[in-house]
């Protein structure tokens, strides 16, 4: 029979030890043969008890690993039927982005974030969406508000009060989900859906909105505003491709630009802007070719 103890001793669910149950106690006999009634009943009842503890151990065990993995998501890349996209105007940067701390570790594998938003919006269906954030996830939480704050002013896409949009956890069923990933993570995701990034942007797949961590955590050269204002604009108009909104061209010198134009890229001649509305009204630029 298998040696229970050394296969509870040697397992280690995710990294974490189990106890050492190899320094249980063994009884010595001198004199079995003349051991009393007692002793050997004493002894039985405790060879019983210790094989009950090695298998409820080993039990326990394998069921902490189980439910790690039930709390977290790996990206799995799908095949790729077609040539990538190139979704960004120009040449993109030849070398990796710097690698910035944005609370999105690189595994590869989410974290959703746990529980509701608050539902935005006055008006129409309510439409929900999940955040996830790659492992080791060290800001979901913040990365969560932000996402709300985002979608929740009045300045963004409830203010047509044609839906409402509220966060839900990870075990609700919803419309799409907006991830935080790593820029190499976050490449990877794009690709599988026949965007190349190569790092650099955030993109939208279908029912996947893609942030790029390190875009989030430090917006692009020259963009003329603070991190607060691009990190709206990417919710934004990543949210606004699932909406089924295009791209769309700077109005004009001085104005502010379109949600919708491609801002991480330049904002030719506007100004930096957050938001698919203003002063009431959509504010939109000419659709880019």
């Amino acid at each position: 029979m298998p040696d229970v103890r050394k296969r509870v001793a040697d397992f280690r669910p995710s990294g974490r030890a189990v106890p050492d149950l190899r320094g249980l106690p063994e009884v010595e006999f001198r004199k079995p043969g003349r051991a009393s009634n007692s002793v050997r009943s004493g002894v039985k009842s405790f060879r019983r008890s210790r094989r009950i503890f090695l298998a409820v151990a080993l039990v326990a065990a394998v069921g902490l690993a189980v439910g790690q993995r039930l709390t977290a998501e790996s990206w799995v890349v799908p095949s790729v039927t077609s040539a990538p996209v190139v979704a960004r105007p120009g040449a993109a940067p030849r070398t990796p982005p710097p690698v910035v701390s944005a609370g999105a570790g690189g595994s590869g594998k989410f974290a959703y974030v746990p529980g509701y938003g608050p539902v935005l919006g006055r008006a129409g269906a309510i439409r929900r969406f999940r955040v996830a954030v790659e492992k080791p996830a060290r800001a979901a939480a913040d990365f969560a508000h932000q996402v709300d704050r985002a979608l929740g002013d009045r300045r963004s896409w409830i203010a047509a009060r044609r839906f409402r949009l509220q966060r839900v956890p990870g075990s609700v069923r919803a419309e799409f989900t907006v991830y935080l990933a790593s820029a190499r993570t976050s490449e990877r995701m794009c690709l599988a859906g026949g965007l190349r990034t190569e790092g650099y942007t955030s993109c939208r797949l279908p029912r996947r909105v893609i942030i790029n961590g390190t875009r989030w955590a430090s917006s692009v050269p020259g963009y003329g505003a603070a991190l607060a204002v691009y990190q709206a604009y990417a919710i934004n108009h990543e949210v606004g491709h699932q909406l089924g909104h295009g791209h769309e061209k700077c109005p004009g010198a001085g104005e502010p630009a379109p949600v919708m134009m491609q801002q991480t890229f330049g904002l030719r001649g506007c100004r930096a802007y957050s938001w698919p509305y203003r002063d009431g009204r959509r504010w939109t630029g000419p659709p880019a070719a």
